[in-house]
């Protein structure tokens, strides 16, 4: 039961769908999973669409959902969410991505995850491009304060925006504690059977955006000495497959179904050695789940990855795609560093904790509610045990 006078936070959480569970959608869910266990100060409002996966699971009664018409990145939203946040009376709006009403009739935070519509226009079709200029520039300039995933994208927003970096919070991404090695037999060969994966493997779990870079990534392999079959987690493309065929490998070449988020443990156990060439990326989870897992990796030196990975991955130009071969030949024979790879992980990756990202935040909204303390940014990035 609401409480009379209690201030109300609303969260737009439309980009949660059945079936996509990754990216901005996985940060919204932890979120919203870490406010239902802790914060009682405040009444939640969440945003979704009638088909919306969050409305079957349990809630406590401060968390009520609010079903809106209007498809995540719309014109449509512009006029519907400002009505919604006025009907429920909100006080603090959280767009924890790129979409945000360009009126709002009450306080807002942002959350920006990457600055690839601005940084990359020309991989977005002209209807993003426009949104991002007109709609996400002066949302973002109108946000008591905004949030992103890294130093890196905190360094692109300043950059690329030349907004005042006080204003600006990092709040990393955590690691769900199922990624952990799965070692059971049974449960690796029934996910192997599932997903039709060889015995060994190579594995990229990506989309096939341009930036993610999964061309250059099959030119590389096709270039190595490498035969153990590479499982793209990508839809099947048919010029991928006309390239490894012009180099006798389109056999070695798997393009794997979706994969379930509870199978990603123990395929990312399974593989031989993980791979991530994304030539920017605001933070790069895929590759923190896969080390936590036990998995060899190989990450692009660029954007956020550095960052993210720490000492704990081989290091590929991404632009090259014979240094991407030698990296992939190394991951595979260098024994050393496979095993080193896995030594300290479990350290590493409490320095990038769901929990912490849910506590910084409430933090900010009892600053924009005028409960709590105005935070500095250099708190939080000291918290999150990151940046020395």
């Amino acid at each position: 039961m609401w409480v009379q006078g209690t201030m109300r936070v609303a969260i737009d959480a439309r980009m949660i769908k059945p079936g996509s569970m990754h990216g901005i959608a996985r940060y919204v869910y932890e979120l919203i999973r870490g406010i239902s266990a802790r914060e009682k100060n405040f009444d939640y409002v969440v945003l979704v669409n009638g088909d919306s996966p969050l409305k079957s699971e349990i809630w406590p009664d401060f968390i009520r959902f609010v079903e809106v018409d209007s498809a995540w990145i719309s014109f449509r939203e512009q006029f519907e969410i400002p009505q919604v946040l006025k009907e429920h009376r909100i006080d603090l709006f959280h767009a924890p991505s790129f979409v945000a009403p360009l009126f709002s009739p009450c306080k807002m935070i942002m959350t920006i995850h990457d600055l690839n519509h601005l940084v990359l226009p020309h991989f977005y079709t002209p209807f993003h491009q426009v949104y991002y200029r007109v709609f996400v520039k002066s949302c973002i300039a109108r946000s008591t304060y905004i949030l992103t995933v890294s130093q890196f994208s905190k360094q692109e927003i300043v950059r690329t925006l030349s907004l005042d970096p006080s204003k600006i919070f990092v709040t990393y991404n955590g690691v769900s504690d199922l990624y952990r090695p799965v070692s059971d037999p049974d449960t690796l060969n029934y996910v192997r059977e599932i997903y039709e994966l060889p015995d060994e493997f190579i594995l990229c779990v990506s989309n096939n955006k341009p930036h993610k870079n999964v061309q250059q990534l099959v030119r590389a392999y096709c270039q190595s000495n490498v035969e153990i079959p590479l499982v793209l987690a990508t839809p099947i493309d048919t010029a991928l497959l006309r390239l490894a065929e012009s180099f006798n490998k389109k056999h070695l070449i798997y393009f794997s179904k979706f994969i379930a988020e509870e199978h990603l443990p123990a395929v990312y156990s399974m593989t031989k050695l993980f791979v991530y060439p994304s030539t920017y990326e605001g933070f790069g989870l895929p590759p923190l789940e896969a080390m936590s897992c036990g998995a060899p990796v190989v990450v692009a030196r660029s954007s956020s990855l550095p960052e993210v990975v720490g000492d704990y991955a081989i290091f590929a130009d991404p632009y090259d795609y014979m240094d991407i071969a030698r990296t992939l030949e190394r991951g595979i024979s260098d024994e050393d560093f496979r095993r080193k790879s896995r030594i300290g992980i479990a350290e590493h990756r409490k320095k990038f904790s769901w929990d912490v990202m849910t506590d910084q935040t409430l933090a900010l909204y009892r600053s924009c509610l005028g409960t709590g303390p105005s935070p500095e940014p250099e708190t939080f990035e000291v918290a999150s045990g990151v940046v020395s």
